[in-house]
């Protein structure tokens, strides 16, 4: 797949990147899930590629979709990425990092923004000539009206200092305000003029959880089936086990109480679909869906309930992996593929699809030779990390984690096992193969610089103090 080979030098490639916050990745009907209905992302899977192992590399925090957002951002590692644990950029990243956005603005492209943003506003700046319904500061807060309730904020970069606040309360969920911000700005933008990036960050499926009425209803709680990996406890304390995401819900954990939750992640979910597919509605009616790369994903995923949890500070793979669908000029159509890679090749992916240099600060590969069809994996290890209490290599075959804090080692089958129910670390035969992943853990960790290297346990466990935030 060359360079804009299919679509020719006087017309570039639109971009269009969507990204959801929280959502697992077995949470689309088309990749097997029969008790949820994703209308618009059946669709685009069909009419694209799709990958099942694509990963979020960790965090550094209990906020772990401000790092996977900075990685997306810049392309780079998770302890690479140039940003401090509250996501303000410093000097030495200004001036040697491009952002995702950055690059197809500098490159001429009409770059737009709405949504959930969780960087710096300088950084933003830098990566966007526009944006409507701009979330700067994560995740809505207002517990009683939930996704209901969101401050907003709306910037012109063709003017100085513009800075037009707006307050959406009541009335619009927050999917629905950041899909007509999508749909106005395709439906007002010349189309002869410039080639558009856009950037669409939903605040869902994100707790609070809401949805309306009409999508509620077709998930009654009491019809919800419980994963099969269902826990009322994780089997051990492996870090934050008590933090906010997992105190959402009660010890030990209710059958009841767990599908009540997902009925409305599942609600949620479903409206947010129907948000996309108004955006891809919009973008057929503007005459350019032939000319456009779509890229879908999220930020991470989430327990609900399964191994005992709640939320995504762990390294299962309901929690690490997320949904990913790649669809444009070339792309194979309902094609699905492993994939091994992590949500920072988004941007490298992107520019080498547009005919855009990569930037050398750029860590993360493109996965143009996956959809050539050229290979199946990008790589044949997968590194995860949380803050100082978990860390995790796995292949296709095995999974290994290891929690640094409490010395315990958990080791599953994933081919066997890919519910990760069953623990094998204690089984003679697995001694050496846990041997060479640690091995090979060690080595993804002076890659990616990870400050809590276990080939110097004791220097680096300061470094990382200093690093980690509550």
């Amino acid at each position: 797949m060359a360079k804009n080979q299919s679509i020719g030098k006087d017309k570039p490639l639109n971009i269009l990147f969507i990204l959801t916050d929280d959502q697992a990745p077995d949470t689309v009907s088309a990749f097997g899930n029969n008790d949820i209905n994703t209308p618009s992302l059946d669709r685009l899977a069909k009419q694209g590629t799709r990958f099942s192992h694509v990963f979020n590399q960790g965090a550094w925090s209990g906020a772990v979709c401000l790092p996977s957002r900075q990685m997306i951002n810049t392309g780079r590692h998770l302890y690479r990425t140039g940003l401090d644990a509250r996501g303000v950029n410093d000097a030495s990243f200004v001036a040697q990092h491009e952002t995702f956005g950055e690059t197809f603005k500098k490159s001429g492209y009409d770059t737009f923004q709405t949504g959930k943003w969780h960087l710096s506003l300088d950084v933003w700046k830098r990566s966007f000539t526009h944006g409507t319904a701009i979330h700067e500061n994560g995740m809505s807060r207002h517990e009683k009206g939930g996704h209901w309730e969101a401050h907003f904020t709306d910037f012109d970069g063709s003017k100085k200092g513009d800075k037009a606040f707006t307050r959406y309360q009541g009335g619009k969920h927050t999917s629905e305000v950041i899909a007509d911000a999508a749909i106005d700005f395709m439906a007002k933008r010349d189309t002869k003029s410039k080639p558009f990036m856009m950037y669409v960050g939903f605040l869902a499926p994100h707790d609070p959880l809401h949805a309306p009425d009409e999508f509620l209803a077709r998930y009654p709680a009491q019809s919800m089936n419980l994963p099969t990996n269902f826990q009322p406890f994780h089997a051990f304390d492996q870090g934050d086990y008590y933090l906010r995401d997992e105190v959402l819900a009660g010890f030990p954990r209710s059958a009841k109480e767990t599908k009540n939750n997902i009925s409305k992640y599942y609600a949620m979910i479903e409206h947010t679909d129907s948000q996309i597919g108004r955006i891809l509605k919009q973008l057929e009616a503007s005459g350019e869906a032939e000319n456009t790369l779509i890229i879908y994903t999220s930020d991470h995923g989430l327990a609900m309930g399964r191994h005992g949890l709640m939320g995504k500070q762990n390294q299962y793979d309901h929690s690490v992996r997320a949904p990913f669908i790649v669809k444009g000029p070339n792309i194979p159509a309902g094609k699905t593929a492993t994939g091994m890679f992590y949500l920072n090749s988004v941007y490298p992916t992107a520019a080498e699809l547009a005919g855009l240099a990569i930037p050398a600060s750029v860590d993360a590969p493109s996965i143009v030779p996956l959809l050539n069809g050229e290979q199946d994996a990008m790589y044949d290890t997968i590194f995860g990390a949380y803050r100082h209490f978990q860390r995790m290599v796995r292949s296709q075959g095995y999974k290994l984690i290891y929690y640094p804090m409490i010395k315990r080692t958990q080791l599953f089958n994933m081919k066997a096992d890919p519910l990760e129910m069953h623990d094998v670390s204690s089984k003679p035969e697995h001694r050496e193969r846990i041997a060479i992943m640690m091995k090979e853990l060690v080595r993804w960790q002076q890659l990616v610089e990870d400050p809590l290297n276990f080939a110097t346990p004791e220097a680096s466990y300061d470094a990382f103090l200093k690093l980690t935030w509550d």
